[in-house]
């Protein structure tokens, strides 16, 4: 299930007040699960940037107002398609995906309308839960 910016927050703050228990094998079969890569369009429109999210024959949309905030949301989709549960987010932090520097400063360039890139799953297996 695809979350708004502040019902992230809301659902990080019930996590904080009442923590469930989470297990080091199922954080590591959800990084598992994930693609290595995926495809993501994006194009300004407006103040907005639109990211058109592609992994095989399945295609997802998302919107943010920034380069890094695209990134943040590109991951947030891909983790809530692949099933990650929410209280995993912060622990699998490190596993993102990322588009390379180049393509990232072409993200960043206003002056660039539309691109397309590949973002490459980093993999930082998660030592402690």
């Amino acid at each position: 299930m695809f979350h708004s910016p502040f019902q992230r927050k809301l659902l990080n703050i019930k996590e904080r007040l009442f923590p469930s228990e989470m297990y080091l094998e199922e954080a590591i079969a959800f990084v598992n699960r994930l693609p290595n890569d995926i495809q993501v369009h994006w194009q300004r429109d407006g103040k907005f940037i639109i990211g058109e999210i592609t992994d095989g024959d399945h295609s997802y949309l998302t919107q943010a107002k920034s380069a890094k905030e695209l990134v943040e949301m590109v991951n947030d989709v891909v983790y809530s398609v692949y099933g990650v549960k929410q209280k995993y987010f912060r622990i699998l932090g490190e596993n993102k995906y990322y588009p390379n520097p180049e393509e990232f400063e072409k993200l960043n360039n206003a002056a660039i309308d539309k691109e397309e890139m590949n973002f490459i799953k980093q993999v930082v297996q998660p030592a402690s839960i």
